[in-house]
């Protein structure tokens, strides 16, 4: 009778390098598209995944710009939440001193809300329920 050999799954090294150049790829995809929000205007972190080409990566670009290394320059205050509003809590060293750059390029708070029609990057096509339910 023979005896069936058990094999084991383990990763080769050259998947374990694949799989971290594809998060160095995502890392730097993410820091490029922050890089190309035009000065006075911001993009939410949904936005920012979508122009890196990873939609619906929005939490992912959160943690990049957490863990880039302020040495960087890199435009991260152009970056708020898709509601347009700072994600720090109000009132906080970070929260002042993002609101204050943007400020600085011209972006106007209302109510501690940012305009994303207005200031919005990339500009977003409105969409059919904006366009029949629109009060004016």
């Amino acid at each position: 009778m023979g005896t069936k050999r058990k094999t084991s799954r383990r990763k080769s090294p050259n998947s374990r390098q694949s799989s971290q150049t594809s998060v160095d790829s995502n890392f730097e995809r993410i820091l490029r598209a922050v890089r190309k929000i035009p000065r006075g205007k911001v993009s939410s972190y949904g936005d920012v995944a979508d122009v890196a080409g990873l939609p619906k990566r929005a939490r992912l670009v959160g943690t990049v710009l957490r863990q880039s290394p302020p040495s960087r320059d890199l435009p991260w205050f152009r970056v708020i939440n898709a509601s347009g509003r700072i994600s720090f809590p109000a009132g906080s060293d970070a929260y002042i001193r993002q609101r204050s750059k943007l400020e600085a390029e011209g972006v106007v708070f209302i109510s501690g809300r940012i305009d994303l029609k207005k200031y919005g990057w990339p500009q977003r096509e409105v969409q059919l329920d904006e366009l029949l339910w629109r009060i004016e």
